[in-house]
């Protein structure tokens, strides 16, 4: 499933949240864990007065790196004590976003893990800043945690919900989704939304001009024929059990929506193709659903 993830903590509940789920996820496929603390000087410094500016010596570097292994590594080390799941600690300074990044390049990080609050100070926010950042630019896949649905303690994940449109991004979704299912011995529900007139990326300009003047009927079972029988392949072969949805609107609100009556607990999601974007670095319809789902997204690269 994952071989390396990078787990990104502080002292918000999200973040431990966060954590949780990544020792639950290595604790059913062993894989390498690094949990990483990044220290912003500038969230810590008073803002420069004239000639005056504010420095933060060595001194002041050590005392705030045993505070956060008193109140971040603490914590954080309990839970993967209690999942008996080995990690690395790594405490960085500078901006969150960029050290989050190298980090997940340097080590060939394949997930990251974080809660969607918190991490940037910026609690205003639905999804806060560094999360954002993270999601947009990172070059793996991210699992941001938030959400009433949000698993609890040692609780694995029980009802997940697939977002398919039959992209490349969600075929590899498909994939991550099934591995989950496999990990956490459950079920897999697959949704897909039919928008008015929207692009479908695995039809070619002429099957489209001819879709476009059939029926709608015609065009949502087309559809559904596509990923019946691409979804079907591959949780086949993994021995799980999965129901495809499909649903008509707009697929942002449809997905959050579904999420909400189902109860799901995780939604796994392609990065590009939902919205038809894919100049974008992540789509709309991933953007929306990071920020108003009942739960952890998974959105994978």
């Amino acid at each position: 499933m994952f071989k390396h993830i990078l787990v990104c903590c502080d002292d918000s509940e999200s973040s431990l949240q966060a954590a949780q789920i990544a020792a639950s996820i290595a604790q059913k496929r062993p894989c390498r864990v690094t949990v990483l603390y990044v220290l912003n000087l500038h969230q810590i410094l008073p803002p420069p007065i004239g000639a005056w500016d504010g420095e933060v010596g060595p001194e002041a570097v050590t005392h705030y790196r045993e505070r956060v292994r008193e109140v971040v590594k603490q914590p954080v080390a309990e839970i993967f004590r209690t999942a008996r799941v080995d990690y690395e600690w790594r405490f960085e300074l500078g901006h969150p976003v960029d050290k989050i990044l190298d980090v997940a390049k340097e080590g060939e990080v394949d997930l990251i893990v974080l809660g969607s609050r918190g991490l940037g100070g910026l609690k205003r926010l639905v999804l806060g800043s560094v999360s954002e950042g993270t999601l947009h630019h990172a070059p793996c896949s991210v699992l941001i945690v938030r959400g009433k649905n949000a698993p609890q303690g040692a609780a694995g994940f029980e009802h997940i919900l697939l977002a398919a449109d039959g992209s490349e991004s969600a075929d590899r979704a498909t994939q991550a989704a099934v591995e989950i299912a496999q990990a956490f011995h459950t079920s897999l529900q697959a949704l897909h939304v039919l928008e008015p007139f929207s692009f479908s990326p695995f039809l070619s300009d002429d099957d489209y001009a001819v879709l476009i003047d059939q029926d709608p009927e015609t065009l949502a079972r087309h559809y559904r024929t596509h990923l019946r029988d691409s979804i079907g392949t591959v949780v086949t072969e993994a021995n799980i059990c999965c129901t495809l949805t499909q649903e008509r609107g707009e697929a942002g609100d449809t997905i959050v929506g579904f999420a909400n009556e189902n109860r799901s607990d995780l939604i796994v999601m392609g990065s590009r193709g939902l919205g038809g974007f894919d100049r974008m670095l992540l789509g709309s319809v991933s953007t929306y659903v990071t920020h108003h789902a009942p739960c952890p997204v998974l959105i994978v690269r």
